[in-house]
């Protein structure tokens, strides 16, 4: 038996929690990213993909137009592109976790 959901961002369960929420809003894949990013700050693109089950590109689209939204930031360290998480996705988690429990 689980106790209640801690708050602050969730790893992601496929949508079978309160993901949903932000799946509605951002798309399947696009809120996996953002919950991975958020529970893995500086992950790879390679990792997401990994992590999400999705190719490198199709990643880098999603990242991108997260990137572009304010929701994660991204740097360049030799050949990798690393993503953690910005300001404006930690408000966005925190209210989606605020709703999925009835705040």
């Amino acid at each position: 038996m689980s106790g209640p959901t801690p708050p602050g961002p969730q790893p992601w369960d496929g949508g079978r929690s309160g993901s949903c929420a932000l799946a509605a809003l951002l798309g399947p894949t696009r809120a996996a990213v953002l919950l991975i990013v958020a529970g893995r700050p500086d992950s790879t693109t390679n990792a997401l993909a990994e992590g999400v089950g999705v190719s490198a590109a199709t990643i880098s689209h999603h990242t991108t137009v997260l990137r572009r939204s304010g929701l994660i930031t991204t740097r360049r360290s030799g050949g990798s592109v690393h993503h953690s998480l910005a300001a404006l996705g930690e408000v966005l988690l925190r209210g989606v976790g605020d709703a999925g429990r009835g705040a």
